[in-house]
C-alpha cells in the first residue's frame, strides 16, 4: 500500500504511521511543499512516487513468480 502525505496537509506523520501499521507492507511518501490537494499542488511528485511504488511492486511480483516457477520445476525434476 502507498500512502501519499502532503507536507503542509491535514494528514500528519503519526496518523500516516498508524494507517501504515494497519496494513503490513506500506510505503509512506511525503510531498514536502504540497498542501491538502497534493495531487494538484505537485502532480509530478505524486506521479513519481506512484510510478516508483508500482515499479517496486511489479518487480517483487515478478520475483515471486520466478521463485514459484523455479520451485515447481525443481519439484518436478525430483
Amino acid at each position: 500500500m502507498l500512502v501519499v502525505r502532503a507536507g503542509k496537509g491535514m494528514l500528519k506523520q503519526p496518523e500516516a504511521d498508524r494507517m501504515a501499521g494497519r496494513h503490513g507492507a506500506t510505503r509512506i511518501a511525503v510531498i514536502p511543499d504540497a498542501g491538502h490537494e497534493v495531487h494538484l499542488d505537485d502532480p509530478a511528485a505524486v506521479y513519481g512516487e506512484m510510478a516508483a511504488f508500482l515499479a517496486e511492486a511489479t518487480a517483487e511480483s515478478e520475483a515471486a513468480a520466478e521463485s514459484e516457477a523455479a520451485a515447481k520445476e525443481a519439484g518436478a525434476g525430483a
